[in-house]
């Protein structure tokens, strides 16, 4: 039986209203974030890559990597910048060597739906070979979509330390804000909605079977 995984296909929005240094940052910011969430990620075009990591942890993480793009200072500030990320959910085939030629329908998913999305003003799809619960997944994406793409800088910063799992107490000594000003950050972010719509995506996702 193949196993299910969750497979991120993206690149980075408006990466060319950003300085060669700061967008070397946010390569960094980005690789770093997919190797401390352990996902195996590949990266081309200079903008652009792969990632494969367990189903559960996929919303999170594409948010995660949007909430980080999100604090960048573009050149240009009438262009925000952002990351559009195809998720696919499905088997793989294992083991994989290279992620530009792995195989199996997770993959296929997640190339095609970045294909699409490039063509529209949307920056998140979530599609399953599990066609039980795909209507449910495209729902959840376009919804949490709207939320990030209202996301302001400020906002970005504070929902990326909540994404972690941190309080708004932690968030607050981390980012050395009061505790009030992240309250109204989260809420200005619509968070708990967020919050929600990661729980439910979490419930559908555990429905899928091998």
């Amino acid at each position: 039986m193949k196993p299910q995984k969750a497979v991120l296909t993206a690149d980075i929005v408006n990466s060319s209203t950003l300085g060669e240094k700061q967008l070397d940052e946010l390569l960094f910011a980005v690789k770093t974030e997919l190797k401390g969430q352990k996902a195996k990620s590949d990266f081309y075009r200079g903008d652009s890559f792969h990632a494969l990591c367990d189903i559960e942890q996929a919303l999170t993480l594409a948010l995660r990597l949007r909430a980080i793009a999100k604090q960048s200072d573009p050149k240009d500030k009438s262009e925000d910048i952002d990351i559009r990320i195809a998720i696919g959910i499905g088997p793989v085939e294992e083991p994989i060597k290279n992620m530009a030629t792995a195989k199996g329908e997770a993959f296929m998913l997640s190339g095609r739906e970045l294909d699409l999305l490039s063509k529209t003003s949307d920056r998140l799809a979530l599609r399953c070979a599990d066609k039980k619960i795909d209507a449910g997944l495209q729902g959840i994406a376009v919804f949490v979509d709207l939320l990030m793409q209202k996301m302001s800088s400020k906002q970005a910063e504070t929902v990326g330390e909540l994404l972690m799992g941190a309080t708004q107490m932690e968030a607050a000594k981390k980012l050395k804000k009061s505790q009030s000003t992240i309250n109204k950050l989260a809420k200005a972010a619509n968070w708990s909605e967020m919050e929600k719509a990661i729980g439910i995506y979490r419930k559908l996702v555990s429905l899928i079977t091998e």
